[in-house]
C-alpha cells in the first residue's frame, strides 16, 4: 500500500484544507472508512490507488477528501450568456474592482459562459485589501466597528490581497 504522505496534495479553498490523512484502525475496510467520511468507497479507492476489495492494515495512512461544507460568506455563481463582471457587480451592489480581485481576475480578463465565480451572500460585505490600506479605511469601507471586524476575521494583517469579510 502506498503511504498517504507520498500522495497527499495540500488543496486549500477559502482557507479550508480539502484533504485529511486518516490512520487505519483495526477492523477498518475501505467501505467503512468511506462511510465514516460520507464519500463513496470508489472515490476513496481512486484517490489512494487501492482496489475496493483490498485489505487495509491498521496503522497505514490513507488520504480522505473532506466533505465541502457550505461557505458561509460566498456562493458560487455560474456565468450565463450576457453576464459581465460589471453587470454582476451592479446587480449585486459590489465594487467591480473588488469583485475582480475576489475572483483573481484582472480588468482585462473576460468571463465566459459556464465559468464559476464567487459572489458574496446577501448578508455579507467583503473587502480585498490593497497596498497602503489602513484599518480605518477598511472599517469605513465595510461600515463596521473594529471589534466586529476582528471577531469575524481571526487575523488581520492589512497586506495586499487579504480577504476580509463581515457577516451582518
Amino acid at each position: 500500500m502506498i503511504r498517504a504522505f507520498f500522495l497527499i496534495r495540500h488543496i486549500i479553498c477559502w482557507g479550508e484544507v480539502m484533504y485529511t490523512i486518516y490512520q487505519v484502525q483495526n477492523g477498518d475496510t475501505l467501505a467503512s472508512v468511506a462511510s465514516k467520511f460520507g464519500i463513496s468507497a470508489e472515490n476513496l479507492s481512486n484517490l489512494n490507488g487501492i482496489m475496493v476489495g483490498s485489505i487495509l492494515n491498521p496503522g497505514d495512512y490513507i488520504v480522505v477528501p473532506k466533505v465541502r461544507m457550505e461557505n458561509p460568506y460566498f456562493v458560487e455563481y455560474i456565468v450565463k450568456k450576457g453576464d459581465s463582471i460589471y453587470e454582476l457587480a451592479r446587480r449585486e451592489n459590489i465594487d467591480p474592482s473588488q469583485l475582480l480581485r475576489l475572483n483573481g481576475l484582472n480588468e482585462t480578463d473576460i468571463i465566459y459562459v459556464g465559468q464559476k465565480i464567487m459572489l458574496p451572500r446577501k448578508d455579507v460585505s467583503f473587502y480585498v485589501t490593497e497596498m497602503d490600506d489602513t484599518l480605518n479605511k477598511v472599517l469605513k469601507r465595510l461600515n463596521v466597528s473594529a471589534n466586529d471586524l476582528v471577531r469575524q476575521n481571526a487575523t488581520i494583517y492589512l497586506t495586499n490581497d487579504q480577504l476580509l469579510v463581515y457577516k451582518k
